[in-house]
Formats: C-alpha cells, structure tokens, sequence
C-alpha cells in the first residue's frame, strides 16, 4: 500500500469509464488498484461491489459490501446491496434482516421514501411479518396515504387474528376505517370478525417488486431505477400527472359520498356549497374522459376534456401539467407556457416542468428566460450526482449563475441552453449527468465540488462572489455604510443576481429603515415568483413574515407557493394564523373565508384528519360567537361525523339544537 491520491484518482477514472462502457473485468481491476492505495475507501470498494454484482459474482461482492457497510456504518446503501444479494442467494431470512437494518438508517436520515422501500420488500418476502407491516401502515398513514395504510392495517388484522389476538384484530380494522370510513375491504374485514370467521392471509404491500432475479442488468448507473426514472424527464413527469388525476378520481369513485369531499376541493372553490354537488359530477365526468382519451392517444379530444373540467373547478398542478403538455404538442406555446408555471413547485412535476418552460423559452428565441429554467433542471439533476453535503456548495453556484445570466453574450446562453437541453433529453438523461460528473471531477483540482454548469459555461461570476463575501464581513463587523456601497457596486456588475438584493435589504433592517428593506424583500419575493423559482420565493415570503408576521398579503402569497409546492401541512398552519389576524382586526368573514379555504385544502390533499377537526372547530367557535347558530350546528355535526368521540362537539351540538328549540 502506497497511499498516492493521484494513483487512486487515476484508478478510479479508468475504473468509472470501463464500467460507463460495460467492460466490467476492466473496471474490476481498476477498482482493485484504487484499494491497493486506500483498502478502506467507501467509494472504491461500492464501485467494486457493484462491478462484481454486475459480473455475477455475488460472493466476492457481498464481501466487498459487507466491508463497506462495516466502514460507512450509517450508509443504507451497502447494507441494501447485501440485502440484494442475499435475496439473489435465496437466504431470505439475512435478506429480511439487512432490509430492516436499511430502512432503520433510513428513518435516522429521516428518508421516510426509502425506509418504506425496504419495509415494503420485507412485507413481500415475508407477508406475515408483523413488525413490517405495522411500520408501514403507521408510516402511510403519517404521509397522509390512506389507501395504502388501510391495506396495511388489514394485513395487521389478519396477523393478529392467526397469532390469537382476536381484539387487536379487531382494533386495526377500526384503525383501517377511522381513515376511510366505508371502505369495503375494511367493512368485509369488520363482517368476517364479528362472525367469528378467518381472515383472508395478509397480502403483500401494495406496489412490491416481485423476486430478483440473477444480474442481468445493463445500466452502470449506481443506484435503482425506477422506470420512471429512466424516461425522458418531460414524460416522466406527464406519466406521474395521469396517475396523480387517475388516483384522485379513483379515491371519489370509489368511496362514494365519504370520498366527495375529495373532489369538491380539487377546485379552489369560489362556489357556494349549493353548487357544489353538481361541480363535483361535472368535474368528474369529464376528467374520467379526459383520462381515457389521453390514454388512448385521443389527444385533441383529451384536451377538450380537460378544459371542461378545468371551468367546471379543476385545479390541481398534475391537471395543469397535462394541459400543458397537450397544449405544446399542438403547439400552442404561449397556453402550455401558462400552465407549466402552475406545475412548477409540485414535488412530481417541477424538473418536467422546467424542463418544458425551457425548451419553449428556447423554441420562442428567448434566450435568458430559457436559461433561468434550464440552470434550474441543472441544479436539480447536479445535486443527483454528488453527496448530500455537497448541495448546499453548488446551490450557492447555481443561485449566482441565475444571477449573472443578464451578463452573459447572447452566443454563450445559446450554448449554455443547447447543451443542457442536448444532455437532459430523453432516457439516457441521468447517464449523461452521471458521465459529465466524471469529467468534471476529472479535472478539478482541490477538494471543492464542481457544478457540471461550470464545464458547460466555463467559469465567470468569481468577482461576484468574492464581493458577496465582503459585504458580509462587513456586515459582521457593523460597517453598515461601507457594506451599502459595496453592495452597490456588486449591484452595478450583476444587477439580476437577487442574493446581492436580501444582502441590501439586511442591511437597510440593521440601520433602522424597515420600510424600505420590507419594499427590497417584496421585490426580491415577486421577482422568484415570476420566475417560477417557488421554492426560493418562499423563502424570503418567510423572511418577510419573521419581521411582518402581520403582513396579510405576504402570508397569503406564502399560503399559494406552499399549496404548488404541496407543502400542505405548512400551509395549513398558515391558514389558521391568517384567519387568527383577521379575527383580531375584526374583520369576521375574511377569517371565516380563510378558514373555508383551509378545509378545502385539507381535504383535497389527504394530510392528517385531526387538521379537518381542528379547522372545523375553529369554525365552528367564530360562529357562536357571532351568535350563527345554525351555521355553528352544522360545523359540530361534521366534527362529530370524523370523531364521534369528541365530547366537545357533542356538547356544543346539544346545546345548540336546544337554544333552535329542536330539542
């Protein structure tokens, strides 16, 4: 063992290109001469796991990952390899146990996606696993999936019931329709019970693989793909739309009128509850043939569809991100841009959204406005191909080349936009991202990460970037006016770069001109906004928020950007102070109003049912108070419908039939 990096380094290139061009033998013995120079490097023994996973020697491999695992004890990965491999061995039981493991590391990470992964492949081996299951069903139900946590509650009632637990049998059911009530697979479960009759025996998780087979994979790619995973990103995405709208219309076809009012929220609902009924039927009519066309390639008449329920009340960003995409393949740009803006923030749908925002900006010769949505589908698929604690370095990067694009020549975004779009189309995308991070790295020199969009643009923007580090020591020290003017000056050079802005805005806060530094943040907030940089913009609504919390306008705008983003439980929370500071301002309906839209909100987007209880109470208080008594009446009954235990409510309901002389 020499320990020379360069050797290492070179080792690991060769190693990585071998493997891109499925020369596995060759990788193999690169990566053996990158451990000859550090045997305990994570990286190197991984990519040899992987390489002799892919040669089909599993028992060098699983040794390569169990040292791995030993090394990097907090890393899931290796542990889900040797998991992988077992399975492929036929042990299932080691199999089972590296599963639990990895999904235990995945709950430390607080990556709730992938602990579920590995309890799911444990509930497929094993379906009577109860620990598994049990973890699953709570897990589903705290992310606000109740059609999969039902399915696993009723695999814990069949478990239960063969272990001679008959009322703990009896209890997950209850569990199981206390989140849909009137489910009938939970309703046939409660009947079989109280006949005193079996169970049917647990099924496997809803969505498992079925078993592995022996390796005979292509991909070099060193991580599971999902099949929507390696399709083009813009499809992807329109694949995970149809399914989001097919879900939501199963989920109020299916549980009849528990369900409605699932569908009755997909508007954003400025319809008195007279109407509502009949926008629901409309709404679903409609969408259920927009679906069918689409799936049948009937695009011209799915589009037609799709409008109708839209003006019927339909607004949801998977329904917008359909529009869109039907829209640009008829060439509509200016409607497909406009709807791709109100997908952008959803979790599912904005790298597609993006993605399309810029070839259009593209096609249309707008070479800026293409670029800001192309470094943004950059950025994201960058942070795929480094560490987690590399993110937050090339954020900072991509935040300051956003911000000197006004200062790039129109021939460098030209290149700039043609080779993302050239690199993240079509199904090799992360391929393509995996390789130019090899030849990024291949050339750096120091320890910093490299954003792949330095290769492709070739530096720029340091001066920039060393002024922000002077403003911000002079901040520190309480230089307020030097710092001012060399804020100004950075703001001469790049006069887009919206980072230079908050710095301005902290400084005016720290020389006592509140006003003039909440008008800088409002800009900084509208300016993300327009440029559907949802995430951003957010931020510095809560900035705004921390020194205005009384600020209605910016929290409304929060209330919006957190919905596209489907951050609904935040949003939520911000319903409620919202509708607190319309009450204290004695401004009564606006707070009913807020609140109204609170429950539409909660109910659309299936988080947890104490929120429609705690929403509706709050209702349900302003309207005694107001002495609405009949309104107050049937806002307890709904509570009372999803907790028939709340003993409150019960109160309120009694009393308040007696003060109508319904007694």
């Amino acid at each position: 063992m020499t320990g020379r990096q360069d050797l290492y380094d070179e080792s690991m290139q060769l190693g990585h290109s071998a493997a891109w061009d499925l020369k596995w033998d060759r990788a193999i013995g690169y990566y053996r001469k990158a451990l000859a120079e550090f045997p305990e490097d994570p990286r190197a023994l991984t990519s040899l796991g992987l390489a002799l996973l892919e040669t089909n020697q599993l028992g060098d491999s699983l040794t390569i990952y169990r040292q791995a695992a030993k090394i990097t004890p907090e890393d899931p990965v290796p542990i889900e390899r040797c998991a992988e491999i077992f399975e492929r061995l036929g042990q299932t039981q080691e199999a089972i146990q590296q599963r639990e493991a990895a999904g235990e590391l995945y709950v430390r990470r607080k990556d709730a996606e992938k602990a579920l992964e590995c309890w799911s492949h444990v509930g497929r081996l094993a379906p009577e696993n109860l620990a598994a299951r049990s973890r699953l069903a709570l897990t589903h139900e705290r992310m606000g999936r109740r059609r999969e946590a039902v399915h696993e509650y009723l695999a814990v009632a069949s478990i239960l019931q063969r272990s001679g637990k008959p009322e703990a049998s009896t209890e997950a059911i209850q569990r199981a329709l206390s989140l849909i009530p009137g489910n009938p697979d939970a309703g046939h479960a409660m009947r079989l019970v109280r006949e005193g009759r079996p169970l049917p025996p647990a099924s496997p998780p809803k969505g498992a693989t079925g078993p592995l087979r022996m390796p005979d994979t292509k991909a070099a790619m060193p991580v599971e793909e999902t099949p929507e995973e390696g399709a083009d990103p813009e499809t992807a995405a329109q694949q995970k739309a149809l399914t989001l709208l097919a879900g939501l219309l199963f989920e109020d076809s299916s549980d009849d009128t528990e369900a409605a009012p699932g569908l009755a929220a997909f508007g954003r609902g400025k319809k008195a509850a007279a109407k509502e009924a009949a926008a629901r039927i409309v709404i679903q009519r409609h969408l259920t043939q927009a679906i069918d066309h689409q799936t049948r390639n009937k695009k011209k008449l799915a589009l037609k569809e799709f409008e109708e329920a839209m003006r019927a009340g339909l607004d949801t960003p998977a329904a917008h991100y359909q529009v869109a995409e039907l829209y640009k393949e008829q060439g509509q740009l200016d409607d497909a841009r406009k709807h791709f803006l109100l997908a952008v923030g959803h979790k599912d749908l904005d790298f597609g959204a993006q993605l399309a925002l810029g070839r259009i900006a593209h096609d249309q010769g707008d070479s800026t406005e293409a670029a800001r949505h192309l470094i943004q589908v950059l950025r994201t698929a960058d942070a795929l191909s480094v560490d987690r604690s590399q993110s937050s370095e090339l954020d900072e990067y991509y935040e300051r080349l956003t911000g000197t694009l006004g200062s790039d020549n129109p021939e460098g975004l030209e290149t700039l936009n043609s080779t993302i779009l050239g690199m993240l189309t079509g199904p090799d995308w992360k391929q393509n991202v995996i390789s130019a991070r090899s030849l990024v790295e291949s050339e750096a020199t120091g320890v910093a990460v490299v954003p792949i969009a330095e290769m492709i643009r070739g530096g720029g923007g340091d001066q920039i970037f060393h002024r922000l580090e002077t403003i911000d020591r002079l901040v520190q020290d309480n230089h307020l006016d030097a710092a001012m003017e060399e804020a100004l000056l950075a703001l001469g050079a790049s006069p887009n770069f919206l980072p230079i802005h908050l710095r301005m805005a902290e400084i005016l806060f720290k020389s006592g001109r509140q006003d003039p530094a909440m008008r800088k943040l409002k800009v900084v907030a509208e300016t993300h906004r327009i440029r559907g940089e949802v995430r951003e913009a957010s931020e510095v609504y809560r900035r705004i928020l921390n020194f205005s919390p009384v600020d209605l306008n910016a929290r409304s705008r929060l209330i919006e950007l957190l919905a596209q983003q489907a951050e609904n439980d935040e949003a939520l929370g911000q319903f409620l102070q919202l509708a607190d500071l319309y009450r204290q301002m004695a401004q009564i309906e606006d707070a009913r109003q807020a609140l109204s839209s609170a429950l539409r909100l909660a109910q659309q987007s299936q988080v947890e049912p104490a929120w429609e209880v705690r929403i509706l109470r709050e209702m349900g208080d302003m309207d005694q108070a107001r002495l609405d008594w009949r309104h107050a009446l049937r806002t307890y009954e709904q509570i009372l419908a999803l907790d028939p235990k709340d003993e409150k409510a019960s109160v309120n309901v009694i009393d308040l039939n007696l003060r109508l002389g319904q007694e």
